[in-house]
């Protein structure tokens, strides 16, 4: 629950106004405490408090400091894209924990309408946008890298969690995760989520809304593309009736996505997201934080691909997707 001194410090903010306080835990990531705040004289909004050992089956800690620095990106994004995240209310740097405003209404969770089988192109295009406008405008921004220079936090939530303990549980590609773990923390191009996915996105006829911040960094974009493609090919095996319409989805988020940069290198960017790609879904299964919707039977259909294509160093996307079109065509004989 939300500690007393938190409280405290709201009531001081005006931000509660009520002796009777309704708090509601929100469901969300393996990383933070989530509460919704009603106190019934109209301030409902949420807060958002990071924790140090994250929800998974795994040992897995992380700074708290992350906090700060999601909030600063809804910040710094709320100047570029202001409709794009949610608006902050109150932020407090010293107990690590932020206010933000309640999304509801017609607002949907988008992986939770994708699980349904629900798949508009709209959303994807829009994701996509967004994704190029933080990219492309903060590519080579001193004070921006200065102010995101955040490469412990990012390795320790990305990189160990996802490459690291994947290549130790996977030595056949062990040698060609590790190396692209190494790339991934030298390379500083431009602003990135770190943690792109759908479920971190919410969406509605009007708007599109990034959410879950806290792995933001000065990085590589591959990462952020490869990361929101996974879940089309993952849910591609998930719901084979809706495969061709989820991995046509991917491919509306690549051409929409290169269709839009001005700054950076698309090429650059094309050969490591589809090189980063399989590690991504492999680590899905096979890191500190697998997706909780594949079978065994669907983990090893991921697995075998996923090594062969580590392996084998696709240099298509195109290539990429047909290959795994006909894989899922074999498993199910559609």
């Amino acid at each position: 629950m939300i500690p007393e001194k938190i409280k405290s410090t709201l009531r001081a903010e005006g931000l509660i106004k009520s002796d009777y306080i309704k708090i509601v835990p929100l469901t969300g990531g393996v990383s933070c405490e989530i509460y919704l705040i009603d106190d019934v004289k109209g301030n409902r909004y949420v807060i958002k408090r990071a924790l140090e050992k994250l929800k998974v089956k795994d040992d897995w800690f992380a700074d708290v400091k992350r906090n700060i620095t999601e909030q600063r990106f809804m910040r710094y994004i709320s100047g570029l894209l202001p409709a794009a995240v949610p608006e902050v209310i109150y932020s407090d740097e010293e107990q690590y924990f932020f206010c933000m405003e309640m999304l509801e209404g017609d607002f949907q969770n988008w992986k939770k309408t994708l699980l349904k089988g629900e798949c508009a192109i709209q959303y994807a295009v829009q994701s996509a946008e967004i994704m190029a406008t933080i990219h492309d405008h903060s590519a080579q921004d001193g004070p921006t890298l200065k102010a995101f220079d955040h490469g412990q936090n990012f390795y320790d939530l990305r990189i160990s969690p996802y490459l690291v303990k994947t290549a130790e549980r996977n030595p056949e590609v062990a040698i060609q995760m590790m190396t692209e773990a190494e790339r991934l923390q030298k390379e500083k191009s431009c602003l990135i989520h770190g943690d792109f996915s759908p479920k971190n996105i919410l969406v509605s006829p009007e708007r599109v809304v990034l959410l879950d911040c806290e792995v933001a960094c000065y990085g590589d974009p591959s990462f952020d593309m490869a990361f929101l493609l996974t879940h089309f090919y993952l849910k591609a095996i998930l719901l084979p009736e809706k495969s061709e319409e989820l991995l046509e989805m991917s491919q509306v988020i690549w051409n929409t996505y290169f269709g839009k940069l001005q700054y950076l290198n698309p090429q650059k960017i094309k050969n490591n997201t589809i090189n980063l790609l399989p590690m991504i879904m492999l680590a899905r299964v096979d890191g500190k934080s697998p997706v909780e919707y594949l079978n065994k039977e669907q983990q090893a259909m991921v697995r075998t691909f996923c090594q062969e294509q580590i392996t084998q160093k696709e240099t298509s996307f195109s290539r990429f997707k047909n290959s795994w079109t006909q894989k899922i065509l074999l498993q199910y004989e559609y």
